[in-house]
């Protein structure tokens, strides 16, 4: 059977969440979607803070699904069930 792993761009679905990390204490900047900006921030505000903590590491979460191709046969399963969910019962 023949899968297709993508990036998951489906409505809703952040493109990256970004979160940024001091190696020295591990306090974690908070979560933002899209946008990494923030984190870059806190990490330049949180070495302002603590003179002593200059190593971070970026924490980057993106969402991946699986589909099945042409062929496959969920493909068809997951076609007749998207069509019959709009039908009325």
């Amino acid at each position: 059977m023949d899968w297709a792993l993508s990036f998951d761009n489906r409505e809703g679905v952040p493109e990256a969440i970004f979160e940024m990390e001091c190696m020295i204490c591990h306090a974690v900047s908070e979560a933002c979607d899209n946008e990494g900006e923030s984190s870059q921030l806190w990490a330049l505000k949180h070495t302002g803070r603590h003179p002593d903590h200059r190593v971070f590491k970026l924490l980057t979460e993106t969402f991946w699904r699986v589909d099945p191709m042409s062929g496959n046969p969920y493909a068809e399963a997951t076609s007749r069930r998207s069509s019959s969910a709009g039908a009325p019962r």
